[in-house]
């Protein structure tokens, strides 16, 4: 047995060391429980660190549960500004809108679309034609159809964010263990009572999951293919002068970047030219195939840029893609003291912020405030595990070792 630094157990351990787990461990820290936050590699080593920091409001790719995620992630934006203050960390923060970009009539009709029901849940999303798109952010391509633009959404830097949260909850007492991997939950009948780590038994009242891919190692109940780690890769160029005022997407928000406060422009995304569309992949390694991809998008959407940066650097991280592309929050069912925060999608940064306060509530028997109920844990357990998640759609995703997952065609 183990107990934590403080000379006792703790009430709750947090394991995932990424933005939602320090979002977590802070918001219960503040809420006056002892917490234990375990991570097996560093802070901000897995997806959160390897990402490409866009955050906002809602997402065009959700419809039958847009408005439970409408509202969770409105509540996020409406906390980021003050954060800056709150957790003492200046993460960057730039919130100058986004566009996201339509180069087909398939695309542009899904924008009309989902702008329309962006609208309709009360977010400031308006469609621009061409020529306004192209007034917006002049270095757009004059082949473009139009865009969509989101008002109050935009960027920050993700390190910043994480350290901003380990850092403010390590002041309320959080302890933090880097390099320490948890290799089971340590149960009595149904409930978990704490973790097994590095060889040592750590109790506690309250576990929470903040593990993302990662979560299936540690809950073999989770139905094959609910939670499926997904390989994301991203280049970044040389620094250039102010070019592109406004994160953008296109393509069904599969690719995506942003210009960086110091200049550099960074574009993720292609991941259909990956291995098995990068779907059931945990290695972090980059692609050929996959960065040509990238660097295309760039030069096609922003003809300015070509032969005029150079790629600096690319990296590749792995996400947690969910089988219908709406993340996990909640009290795992009939597992008591287990709650799950995982599977963003690769959309955490538009989440963890609140996530934290709705866990710590959770964890607390305080009412959240929100319809969760499109992220139940335990959603996929009833019967055959069906991939209908958006962020894949048309990526013919076969995911290795899942044989309950359907995937799209």
């Amino acid at each position: 047995m183990a107990a934590n630094g403080t000379g006792g157990w703790p009430d709750a351990i947090v394991v995932g060391g990424g933005v939602v787990g320090c979002s977590i461990a802070y918001r219960l820290a503040a809420r006056g429980k002892r917490v234990l936050l375990l991570e097996r590699r560093g802070l901000a080593s897995g997806a959160s660190g390897r990402n490409g920091g866009m955050t906002g409001a809602g997402s065009a790719m959700h419809s039958a549960a847009g408005r439970a995620v409408y509202a969770l992630t409105a509540a996020n934006l409406s906390l980021l500004p003050g954060l800056a203050e709150e957790l003492d960390a200046d993460f960057a923060l730039r919130l100058p809108g986004t566009l996201d970009v339509a180069t087909t009539e398939a695309q542009w009709a899904h924008l009309a679309e989902s702008a329309a029901e962006q609208r309709a849940a009360g977010l400031d999303v308006r469609l621009l034609d061409r020529d306004e798109a192209r007034a917006a952010m002049p270095a757009l391509s004059p082949a473009i159809l139009g865009a969509s633009f989101a008002g109050g959404r935009g960027h920050l830097w993700p390190f910043a964010l994480v350290h901003g949260f380990a850092d403010a909850a390590r002041r309320l007492g959080v302890e933090i263990r880097a390099g320490v991997e948890v290799e089971r939950l340590s149960r009595v009948g149904d409930r978990v009572t704490g973790v097994v780590a590095g060889g040592q038994r750590i109790e506690a009242d309250d576990v929470v999951l903040a593990t993302n891919a990662y979560t299936p190692h540690l809950l073999p109940e989770l139905p094959p293919g609910a939670i499926v780690p997904a390989r994301g890769q991203i280049l970044v160029t040389s620094a250039v002068p102010p070019l592109l005022p406004h994160p953008f997407g296109t393509n069904f928000d599969k690719e995506y970047g942003r210009q960086t406060p110091d200049g550099k422009i960074l574009c993720g995304g292609f991941r259909r030219l990956d291995d098995d569309e990068g779907l059931g992949h945990e290695e972090e390694r980059v692609t050929p195939a996959v960065l040509a991809g990238i660097a295309g998008c760039l030069a096609g959407l922003f003809p300015v840029l070509r032969d005029r940066v150079r790629v600096v650097r690319a990296w590749a991280g792995i996400m947690g893609f969910t089988a219908d592309g709406l993340p996990l929050i909640g009290a795992f069912p009939g597992t008591p003291g287990l709650t799950v925060a995982a599977g963003f999608n690769g959309g955490g940064f538009s989440w963890a912020a609140i996530v934290g306060q709705v866990v710590a509530d959770l964890v607390s028997g305080r009412d959240p405030g929100f319809d969760l109920a499109p992220f139940d844990p335990g959603r996929f357990s009833a019967g055959r595990t069906a991939w209908t998640n958006p962020f894949t759609a048309g990526e013919r995703a076969r995911v290795v070792g899942a044989p309950a997952l359907a995937g799209p065609s």
